[in-house]
């Protein structure tokens, strides 16, 4: 054999020596590495599957030895104390031997005369905050209902317990010649005698207007003011001055009744022996208001919710007509009456 061919042949066969050796070592590494992920994989599993899992423990706080709702109150009361002004203790002196001082002398004080006492001064310190009091006589405005003290007093017989009292009179001269000025005379004798001086009380004339006998505002039960209002009742009444409404005729006591309402009135006595009627213009050519008595009505149930007090109504029919005209006034008289939670009463003719 030639030496280049011998050359040749070695030189391949180191070649492929070396590629083998090269196959063999990566095979080996490869196999490695297999091994090796296996390792792993079975420690992570049995890691996983046979180690014990940590035992779970809840351990509770002790709860606080008061109460919620005492622990609060605890606080609050301690924040109060803190806020709270502590009393201070004056130091005195004190001894058990009788004292040298003696007190001076209380001056004498007189009460004053309650006949003559026209006003009450508590009424008219309070004038700026429950109602404008009158001027000079005590009356009281809107709102107020009557002097201090109350009384239990008859009218007509009927037994009235009042603190403002308002005697509404008829004075047209149907009633006049039936002797009313007479009786409501004698009656308010009897009433203004027992009477409380505290008491306030009026006496309106009335037409187809309004005139009232005490000034222009009640007045207290004084001996001077029965006297006054009596003196005036003696005296002749003249319809057609007194209790007269301008441009207008008839017989109603509309402006009477609002009038006593005005001056404070709780009780009134309305004196009358025909149903209301008004006209606009004389009582031959006058045309009458057909809703007059609804209109009467009408004010009368709005006393309570337009004064915010009780104002009773106590309608007194003196010997009315003996027709369906005096049906019909004891009809609307009574329904006024039910409406204020007073009563009416019917004086037949011959008593």
């Amino acid at each position: 054999m030639k030496p280049f061919a011998l050359w040749t042949s070695f030189a391949q066969t180191r070649s492929e020596d070396a590629a083998q050796r090269k196959r063999a070592l990566n095979a080996i590494i490869v196999s490695l590495l297999i091994h090796v992920g296996f390792i792993i994989a079975a420690v992570s599993l049995t890691i996983m599957i046979i180690a014990p899992k940590p035992k779970m423990m809840f351990e509770g706080k002790k709860s606080p030895s008061l109460p919620a709702r005492k622990l609060e109150h605890s606080i609050r009361v301690k924040q109060m104390n803190k806020q709270t002004r502590k009393p201070q203790i004056l130091q005195r002196l004190v001894t058990e031997a009788p004292s040298k001082v003696a007190l001076p002398k209380m001056p004498d004080m007189k009460t004053p005369d309650v006949k003559n006492l026209r006003d009450s001064p508590l009424m008219q310190s309070r004038a700026g905050s429950i109602g404008a009091l009158g001027t000079g006589g005590g009356g009281a405005g809107r709102g107020l209902t009557g002097g201090m003290g109350y009384s239990d007093t008859k009218f007509f017989g009927e037994n009235v317990r009042t603190r403002a009292v308002a005697i509404l009179m008829d004075i047209s001269p149907s009633m006049i010649a039936k002797g009313v000025t007479q009786d409501v005379l004698a009656e308010t004798i009897k009433m203004l005698e027992t009477m409380n001086v505290n008491t306030k009380f009026t006496i309106i004339v009335y037409v187809d207007g309004a005139d009232d006998l005490t000034g222009g505002q009640m007045v207290y039960a004084t001996q001077e003011n029965r006297a006054a209002i009596l003196k005036r009742l003696q005296q002749p009444f003249n319809p057609s001055r007194e209790g007269q409404l301008r441009q207008y005729s008839g017989s109603t006591p509309h402006m009477a009744i609002e009038k006593a309402v005005d001056m404070g009135a709780d009780t009134v006595f309305v004196l009358s022996d025909d149903p209301p009627y008004l006209k606009k213009g004389d009582a031959t050519t006058g045309v009458e208001i057909p809703e007059h008595m609804d209109n009467i009505e009408k004010y009368v149930r709005a006393i309570e919710s337009t004064t915010g007090r009780s104002v009773r109504l106590y309608p007194i029919l003196y010997k009315p007509h003996e027709n369906e005209r005096g049906k019909q006034a004891i009809e609307y008289y009574k329904k006024l009456a039910r409406l204020t939670g007073g009563k009416l009463k019917v004086i037949p003719k011959g008593k």
